[in-house]
């Protein structure tokens, strides 16, 4: 079944409607995620997700045997891929390898939001093996 998710957003905020928001854990403050295109919606190969980092908040620090591409939609930051900090932006496109050190950093006063694209976690098991995801310490 093929869906639409209408934009919804109002007055700066960013919602669509039929994606809830969720946050992405307790020890990332300030960060949450909306998962649109997967298996909720019936896809079995990939997986779009929205994330919103609100200002000075950071994603994982982390690798992870799969790559995902990103595009920035909102804001500014950072992104560390490996040993490199690169600042980011609006309409920045973003491109993570597998098995790349990385980390995304909201401005100290701008949220940023981006989406990332993924394979469906079966089919990422398939194409990259079972999934391996290294958390470091900052």
């Amino acid at each position: 079944m093929s869906v639409i998710h209408r934009f919804i957003g109002a007055e700066g905020g960013w919602d669509w409607e039929g994606v809830p928001v969720h946050d992405y854990g307790p020890l990332r403050p300030g960060v949450t995620v909306r998962r649109f295109i997967s298996r909720q919606d019936e896809s079995n190969n990939l997986e779009i997700r929205y994330f919103e980092l609100q200002p000075g908040a950071t994603s994982n620090f982390e690798s992870h045997n799969y790559e995902h591409a990103v595009l920035v939609l909102r804001g500014r930051g950072s992104v560390c891929l490996g040993d490199e900090v690169h600042a980011i932006q609006f309409g920045d496109a973003i491109f993570v390898e597998s098995d790349q050190i990385h980390q995304f950093r909201a401005a100290e006063n701008e949220v940023l939001g981006f989406m990332c694209a993924v394979l469906d976690k079966d089919l990422r098991a398939t194409v990259h093996g079972e999934q391996r995801l290294v958390k470091l310490p900052e």
